[in-house]
Formats: structure tokens, C-alpha cells, sequence
């Protein structure tokens, strides 16, 4: 991803939300960015329960049972105990970054002027939306506006964009942005219990 604007395609969320666990923690945690994600897929506190699962190494359905310990859960959960020193020492690394994730929106206003507002005063170094698709369904604007619109933000501002969408996203114009394919040409194998990716062929 070396251009401002990437697309990021994969219809298999399985293969999908890896990928964007790993790039979320990669500019907000270890390269101390200042970090927008628009979550559509999942609420943020789903998003935030992965991340600490990624940093810390964690089993994510443990790190769930931890963070909502009133929900349902097997009782061999139950019977686990976390690593205190890994789990604590995480929330403080997220506590400490500037990664903002939302899965609303406050103001009654079309998702593109919500997200990609250019008359902010502090503008995000990173923003990255989970499903670009659903973006495109809820704005009420043309695709050719919402183009626009991206591209002189990021320019405006500087800041990388990350769309994850799926492949049926080609067929909208986008192809002069970057495009690229989740194991393609790399094929990333990630650990299942905690986003960690295990190797890159």
C-alpha cells in the first residue's frame, strides 16, 4: 500500500478482518499514527476485543469473556484465567494511541461529509472503513462525488485511506486507485484464535 488510496477486496471475512486487525495495529500501535476506522461490519467494541487478541497474543474468545464477563460463555472459558501482566499492558498500549474506531455516527449527516469532513482541523493520518460497499449503499451521494470527494481529502491532508470492500467493487470505476486482493499475490495465513499472522507465502 504505497499509494494514499488503497481498496483492499476479499469476499471471505474470515480472510478479510485479519488483514485489517493486523494493518490497524501496524499504523495505530507500532507506528503511533493517528487513526480513524469506520466500522460497519461490527460495533468498535467487537474491533477494540481483536486488537487486544492481536497485541497481547490472547485467544480472542477469552479477551470477549474478560470484556463482556456477563454474556454467555462455555464454561471452559470459565475455567481459563488470562494473563493479567499481557492483557493489562495492552489496554494501556490502545489507551495511549490516537486510534478512534466508530461504529455510528452522531450528527445527521451523509456518511461521506461525516467521515471525510476536509474543513477538520485535526485530520487523521490513517483512515480505514471496513466494508466500502456498505459506505456506498448508505451515502446518498454519486459515485463520482464520493471519488472526488476521497481523493482531495487525502491529498488535502495527507492522510493514507484503506477501503476494505468486496470484489464486486470493480465494477464501480475504482480502478484507478489502488487495488489490491487479500492473498494476492502474498498469501497471509493467520492464527484463528488471535489474528497473529503465522507466515507469508
Amino acid at each position: 500500500m504505497n499509494d494514499n488510496i488503497s481498496v483492499i477486496l476479499s469476499d471471505n471475512l474470515k480472510k478479510r478482518i485479519p488483514m485489517l486487525i493486523n494493518i490497524l495495529e501496524e499504523y495505530g500501535i507500532r507506528e503511533q499514527k493517528k487513526v480513524y476506522m469506520q466500522a460497519f461490519l461490527f460495533n468498535s467494541s467487537n474491533y477494540v476485543n481483536k486488537l487486544i487478541s492481536l497485541i497481547s497474543k490472547i485467544d480472542f474468545k477469552l479477551v470477549e469473556s474478560y470484556m463482556f464477563p456477563v454474556g454467555a460463555k462455555r464454561n471452559t472459558l470459565k475455567k481459563e484465567k488470562i494473563d493479567y501482566n499481557k492483557f493489562i499492558l495492552t489496554l494501556e498500549k490502545i489507551r495511549n494511541s490516537n486510534i478512534v474506531i466508530s461504529s455510528n455516527k452522531i450528527f445527521n449527516e451523509d456518511w461521506l461529509d461525516y467521515i471525510f469532513d476536509k474543513t477538520t482541523i485535526e485530520p487523521y493520518d490513517v483512515i480505514i472503513i471496513d466494508d466500502f460497499d456498505k459506505f456506498l449503499k448508505k451515502s446518498n451521494k454519486d459515485i463520482k462525488t464520493i471519488k472526488k470527494t476521497i481523493e482531495e481529502y487525502s491529498k488535502k491532508h495527507n492522510t493514507s485511506i484503506i477501503l476494505f470492500a468486496k470484489d464486486s467493487i470493480l465494477e464501480n470505476n475504482f480502478l484507478d486507485w489502488k487495488i489490491a486482493k487479500v492473498d494476492e499475490p502474498l498469501k497471509f495465513v493467520f492464527d484463528d484464535k488471535n489474528y497473529n499472522i503465522i507466515y507469508i507465502s
